[in-house]
């Protein structure tokens, strides 16, 4: 129950003279009728006890307060004194949704699903606590955003106990969990959805959705086993695993990168270097990418390409330790003391104590006879425009570790009504 939304309901004695002309209604005088307080107002007064604030009341004990003991009393009661109220209710509620009068649209939607429990008006709910949480994210109010999504899938979950495996609200709570990323739960519903649902648009809309599902986990697995074996110093078995992850995804180039990277581990330069280009005519660019370009090109001879590509690695992930370093290294090698300088003090600024770090720092102290004291280094600055242009690349790094997942938009359409 939600308390502080019931603290303007008062509960009086059944009204002289008020009585349902229902079938089978009958008034119970013992029962307290709740009455909600005009707006401004602290105490009941006589002349506030209508019918209409009877049926406020009622209304919004049904909306909000499922565990009170007279809730089945006050259901039938609505009901009986205005059968057509919960079409009407659920209009409102729409228009109330549209005009992003949120909280009112909230009590009118639970009205309507307590009222009149059925799987249109448990999916219209969960698509307003679903607008709400997408408001919150635009307002950055974080726990707000996450109470409203948590609010969405059990609004779901209770359809599903109320009304068992019923195909639309499984078709909603796959869509859901899809927009969530919780891949593994969308596909449970997915299946369950698929052994009752009927032939149709919507079938075949779900299908095709349930294969993107099934590929998008199937792939994670592959990239992830090929990833471990890597991590494992076991650069063949990758190779094993990506060959046909390849063959399979001609056009992802996560497959094409992880498969560079153990050709390159076990000297097949030439062989990733094609890979990794062809990560590059896939539209995919990091500085990941290009160091190992560079690697492969210095393994292969051409110096001179090498530094090139580490230079642009450098330019797409100015806070890079690794190309730093190595762009530092083959500075050194080419007696460009300066550039050499420049980067090592990023590196030593970016690493602290690296032992590579410390080896090349000598290296360079003795080729020139220059000391780079402990607090030297270069403060790195950026303006807000290239910080936001660095976050995007952190975020998709972390998305590209395994394939992105692809999220559903989660749509929905309102159901006037009763069920369709």
């Amino acid at each position: 129950m939600e308390e502080d939304k019931l603290r303007n309901i008062r509960y009086v004695k059944v009204p002289e003279g008020l009585d349902i002309k229902a079938e089978g209604f009958r008034i119970n005088p013992e029962i307290m009728l709740p009455v909600q307080l005009m707006p401004g107002s602290t105490r009941l007064r006589k002349e506030d006890i209508t019918i209409e604030s009877i049926m406020a009341g009622m209304l919004f004990v049904v909306a909000y307060d499922e565990a009170s003991e007279n809730f089945q009393y006050y259901r039938e009661f609505i009901k009986a004194a205005d059968p057509t109220i919960a079409e009407r209710l659920n209009e409102a509620a729409i228009a109330k949704e549209q005009q992003k009068n949120y909280d009112f649209a909230e009590e009118l939607f639970l009205a309507v699903y307590h009222l009149l429990p059925q799987s249109a008006s448990c999916i219209n709910l969960a698509t307003l606590y679903s607008y709400m949480a997408v408001d919150a994210r635009d307002r950055k109010k974080d726990e707000e955003e996450d109470e409203y999504l948590s609010k969405a899938r059990h609004t779901l979950l209770d359809g599903l106990r109320r009304f068992g495996e019923d195909e639309r609200i499984l078709a909603e709570i796959s869509s859901f969990e899809a927009y969530m990323g919780n891949l593994e739960d969308a596909r449970d519903y997915l299946e369950r959805y698929m052994a009752v649902a009927e032939e149709g648009e919507k079938k075949q809309e779900m299908k095709k959705l349930l294969s993107r599902i099934s590929f998008q986990l199937e792939n994670d697995e592959d990239i992830k086993a090929a990833y471990d074996f890597m991590m494992l110093d076991q650069p063949e078995k990758t190779i094993e695993i990506t060959n046909g992850f390849v063959k399979k995804n001609p056009r992802i180039w996560n497959g094409y990168f992880l498969r560079a990277w153990a050709l390159r581990k076990v000297g097949r330069y030439d062989e990733a270097r094609k890979d990794l280009l062809k990560c590059l005519e896939l539209g995919e660019t990091s500085s990941d990418i290009y160091n190992e370009l560079s690697i492969c090109e210095l393994e292969c001879g051409n110096r001179d390409l090498a530094k090139t590509y580490l230079e642009t690695a450098a330019d797409l992930d100015p806070d890079n330790l690794t190309v730093a370093s190595n762009l530092s290294y083959l500075y050194l090698g080419d007696k460009e003391f300066d550039e050499a300088r420049e980067y090592l003090e990023k590196a030593r600024f970016l690493s602290g104590d690296d032992k590579i770090v410390k080896e090349l720092i000598e290296e360079y102290e003795k080729a020139t006879g220059e000391k780079i004291g402990e607090m030297i280094h270069e403060e790195i600055v950026h303006n807000e425009e290239e910080d936001d242009d660095v976050y995007q690349a952190e975020i998709a790094e972390i998305m590209n570790g395994a394939p992105p997942e692809e999220h559903e938009c989660h749509c929905h359409h309102h159901h006037h009504g009763g069920e369709e």
